[in-house]
């Protein structure tokens, strides 16, 4: 009966760690595709013309746009403060209903980095009862490493599918997920974020974070697999 109960909890603990690489992985994808490359921004602000509907050079632009991302990360205090020359005169950037979403996207986004720390604990913690649980440690990684991943790489491939077939849709359902008030919705005509970051930006970043995921995964299938060959 023990035996049984203990191989009831290392599948759980299986399950529990394949959940939390993949958020894990999730999460690093997102901070890696927004903050590893600036010139990815450079090249949309030229894909949507952003420059000539907001009336800002590109590299004043650039300026705002990497105090905006220090701020999301929590290296910026305030985002009302910054300035920039538009229309040859310069003013703040953000109005306050912008200044007011963006608080609500930081506070999503260092939420999403202390989430990561508390799965790197669990992480550590469904590996350290699997070790002492008397089975064999790289018998249980492979399986979570190929398994857990190849089920969350074929849930991923569906809920790309059903996204690329609606983006704005689904682009809606989110914010409506995460946050809950309308200062998400922004006006063009008095907004100057979302002319900068209009909705094919986000499609863009959204193929981008596929990109890094995907490969976070891959790596996660192949290591599972070299466990597997070493220590069959």
């Amino acid at each position: 009966m023990e035996g049984y109960l203990m191989k009831i909890l290392r599948f759980f603990s299986g399950i529990v760690l394949s959940f939390s690489l993949i958020f894990i992985a999730l999460i690093s994808s997102v901070e890696i595709a927004a903050y590893s490359d600036f010139s990815f921004y450079e090249k949309e602000y030229n894909k949507y013309a952003v420059t000539s509907s907001v009336d800002i050079s590109m590299p004043e632009l650039m300026n705002v746009t990497k105090d905006m991302m220090a701020y999301l990360k929590g290296d910026r205090e305030k985002l009302s403060d910054i300035q920039a020359n538009i229309g040859g005169t310069y003013i703040p950037f953000f109005n306050e209903r912008e200044v007011l979403h963006m608080e609500d996207v930081r506070d999503l986004f260092i939420g999403a980095v202390y989430l990561r720390y508390i799965l790197v604990f669990i992480s550590i913690i469904c590996i350290i009862f699997a070790k002492i649980s008397r089975g064999k440690i790289s018998h249980f990684l492979s399986n979570v490493l190929i398994y857990g991943t190849l089920i969350t790489l074929a849930l991923t491939g569906i809920l790309v599918f059903l996204i690329a077939g609606d983006f704005e849709k689904y682009f809606i359902i989110f914010h409506h997920i995460f946050f809950n008030n309308d200062l998400w919705m922004l006006d063009p005509a008095t907004d100057n974020l979302i002319n900068i970051v209009p909705q094919g930006f986000f499609m863009d970043m959204s193929k981008r974070i596929m990109i890094v995921f995907s490969a976070f995964i891959l790596s996660m299938i192949g290591s599972g697999v070299v466990l597997k060959k070493i220590f069959k």
